[in-house]
């Protein structure tokens, strides 16, 4: 049974393109960071490509180290983009296979996984002037 149209189902969406919107900016400044001549072609097509944003992130990022730390706004980015997929991956397996019942999950597990994806990526990236910014 599918749920109607409701404001739980607009904010899952809303959330949704909110994320795809942060995987944009994460994948622009990080191709902007690694000397893409098209950071913006890859900030565009990685997000609604699966394909793109898997070639980008398997493929094209592995020779080239950056040229400088990521930023705040990066580092933001990042955060959400891992709790969205993290968020993503939960609410599919205590959710009904229903797209709008999975929407409507989806925000309450990526709330949980923003602490979890905060701590990943601080652990990963480091704050500016932290200890482990060259791990």
């Amino acid at each position: 049974m599918s749920l109607p149209f409701s404001p739980a189902v607009a904010f899952g969406m809303a959330l949704f393109l909110f994320v795809l919107l942060a995987t944009g900016v994460w994948v622009n400044f990080d191709a902007h960071a690694r000397g893409s001549d098209y950071p913006t072609a890859w900030a565009v097509f990685a997000p609604l490509s699966g394909i793109v944003l898997a070639y980008y992130l398997l493929w094209w990022r592995r020779g080239r180290p950056r040229e400088r730390p990521p930023g705040r706004v990066e580092r933001a980015a990042v955060t959400v983009v891992v709790a969205g997929i993290g968020g993503m991956i939960a609410g599919s397996l205590v959710s009904p296979p229903d797209p709008a019942a999975q929407l409507t999950v989806w925000p309450i597990a990526f709330a949980c996984c923003l602490p979890v994806a905060y701590w990943v990526v601080r652990r990963r990236f480091g704050a500016a002037g932290g200890g482990n910014a060259g791990r």
